[in-house]
């Protein structure tokens, strides 16, 4: 029990720093597919706008 008190005591700060990367790692692996579906789907809203862009249009004044 003591070695493994003495073992903690010593090496603390580094055991801390791994559980960062480790949950900071795990949280990026499982966010990563949905940052790369990102640009497709601003790419799909914007085709999506301009394709409804022409037919919302209201007539003017100056073609009626």
């Amino acid at each position: 029990m003591n070695g493994l008190k003495n073992f903690l005591y010593k090496n603390n700060d580094i055991i801390i720093v791994l559980l960062i990367l480790i949950v900071a790692a795990f949280l990026i692996y499982t966010r990563v597919g949905i940052i790369m579906e990102y640009p497709a789907q601003i790419a799909a809203q914007n085709l999506n706008q301009t394709v409804q862009e022409p037919e919302a249009a209201e007539p003017t004044e100056a073609t009626e």
